[in-house]
């Protein structure tokens, strides 16, 4: 990749760079509400079902294939093209995404330690995807494509897709983000000012379930979990108003993107971790300022 032109890099692999930016931009704002609601967590977990979902799908697509159909599809076109069949594995990815969040919120009213209840979700789901990836058709390619996070193969239908899912939750998010923000950070105070709690909640949690399901189909989970969860923490701790959290998160979910691209591209590097990975240095400045306070 050193002996290609950076107008040309740009060039091959535009879909993918703006899919990543989108996911970017967007997923940090989503994860921001998840850190001000002290559920964090479900930014790592999520993926994961999404994950499941999408590989369980092609555990179970020769049967759905051969008595319910997919288009004009045969097995091989299916499975040899996840573009052709991106409409379907999308169902999946929802279904587990969905479900998985609707059984944390159930288990979340009971009481208990919400950290253990989600540690335990995600090595469910993750034990689930290894035993999806074994049995399905394509065997554990599947799997390791996804976890790797290599978003290069993206084309212009996966991220009209993407774009479209992304920034339904986006705009809804910037619609009514007076009172998510207020909602996520004390629904008691909410309740008081005549918030509707229930249907907030529910909405919040349908916007972050669109998110995980469209992004992990695409992007894969790791570089979800990691704009998701990674960005807010960073931003945090310079944040002086809740707006310029909010704003601070989603300018250091753009600059990991555009951080990991430089990386991968110089260093031949899967572009989904090296985003993931620069993410991750961004929360060094924030580390060392409290070890200075201190």
């Amino acid at each position: 990749m050193s002996d290609v032109s950076w107008g040309l890099r740009l060039d091959l692999f535009r879909w993918a760079l703006l899919a990543a930016l989108t996911a970017g931009l967007v997923c940090p704002l989503i994860g921001s509400l998840l850190l001000v609601r002290r559920t964090s967590f479900y930014g790592i977990t999520l993926p994961q079902f999404a994950t499941a979902g999408v590989v369980f799908g092609f555990v179970v697509m020769p049967w759905w294939i051969a008595h319910i159909g997919l288009g004009d599809l045969d097995l091989e076109t299916a499975l040899g093209s996840s573009h052709a069949a991106m409409n379907y594995h999308l169902l999946w990815a929802a279904l587990f995404t969905f479900g998985g969040l609707l059984l944390l919120v159930l288990a979340g009213r009971r009481g208990g330690r919400e950290i253990a209840r989600v540690a335990a979700a995600f090595a469910i789901a993750n034990a689930a995807t290894i035993l999806f990836g074994r049995r399905s058709p394509v065997g554990t390619s599947v799997v390791d494509d996804l976890l790797m996070g290599e978003v290069l193969g993206v084309g212009r239908h996966e991220l009209e897709v993407l774009a479209g899912g992304l920034g339904i939750a986006a705009l809804v998010t910037l619609w009514l983000l007076h009172d998510l923000v207020l909602v996520s950070f004390d629904r008691e105070t909410a309740r008081v000012l005549g918030r509707n709690v229930t249907a907030l909640e529910s909405l919040l949690n349908v916007l972050v379930g669109l998110t995980v399901a469209v992004g992990t189909m695409i992007l894969g989970p790791t570089l979800l979990f990691g704009l998701l969860v990674v960005p807010p923490l960073a931003a945090r701790s310079w944040a002086r108003s809740m707006a310029g959290f909010l704003w601070l998160s989603v300018g250091f979910g753009a600059l990991a993107v555009a951080g990991g691209v430089v990386v991968s591209f110089e260093l031949d590097l899967p572009l989904g971790a090296a985003i993931v990975g620069v993410a991750g240095l961004e929360l060094l400045p924030s580390g060392a300022r409290r070890l200075l306070r201190r």
